[in-house]
């Protein structure tokens, strides 16, 4: 079912245990243009009329409430002079600015939603860094891997450069990153072992984002 629909930016409001939901999805071919409607079936009922629609629809927001028959009229009546010239009453021309400026409870979750993205990027950012600072480290140890050097000695200066990264000046770490590339240059090491080293800074970025949120259903 999750496949019938996009719920990459999709606010939620509520327990997802609770079945009665007002929901508001857009077409992508019509980003201005939303439903907002109720079911007692969570976003079950959205997947089986999915079948039948031209594209995948974006959910916006799903509000878990045992009013939420209550809540769909509210907006309906808020938005009223917004209906759509469509089949039905349910169908607005409103952005997410208009659905946001007559619902508190979605402009709170929507705050709330916005810091915890921001934040998941400032870590998968610093977490990138992280692994790009890696990169020299793990470039020159399979660089001496391949040709048979010595590793422990490169070992240990490459510790050294991992626990002093915070310590010390950002001068003296970047000058042992370059010893370290350098290490690297002199046993000249194919393309692909570069690719390799640096696999860490995408997989450590990806980090803050491993972990799905909840869903409605």
């Amino acid at each position: 079912m999750r496949g019938s629909f996009d719920l990459s930016r999709t606010v939620i409001v509520g327990s997802p245990t609770n079945p009665n939901i007002v929901y508001g999805y857009r077409f992508p071919s019509h980003p201005r243009r939303i439903k907002i409607g109720y079911s007692s079936r969570g976003l079950s009922r959205v997947a089986e009329q999915a079948t039948a629609f031209p594209e995948k629809p974006i959910i916006e927001f799903v509000i878990h409430d045992r009013r939420a028959r209550t809540i769909e009229g509210a907006f309906h009546r808020a938005l009223r002079g917004r209906q759509a010239d469509t089949i039905g009453t349910e169908w607005f021309d409103a952005s997410w600015g208009d659905v946001l400026a007559v619902s508190p409870v979605l402009r709170k979750a929507s705050v709330a939603y916005n810091i915890v993205l921001g934040g998941k990027i400032i870590g998968a950012a610093l977490l990138g860094l992280a692994g790009l600072m890696l990169y020299p480290l793990l470039l020159a140890m399979i660089a001496a891997l391949l040709r048979g050097a010595a590793m422990v000695p490169l070992w240990d200066f490459g510790r050294d450069y991992l626990q002093g990264v915070i310590a010390r000046p950002p001068s003296d770490s970047l000058a042992m990153a370059r010893y370290l590339l350098r290490q690297a240059a002199i046993r000249d090491v194919p393309g692909l072992v570069h690719l390799v080293a640096l696999v860490p800074v995408p997989l450590l970025a990806w980090l803050p984002f491993a972990r799905v949120r909840p869903q409605a259903f």
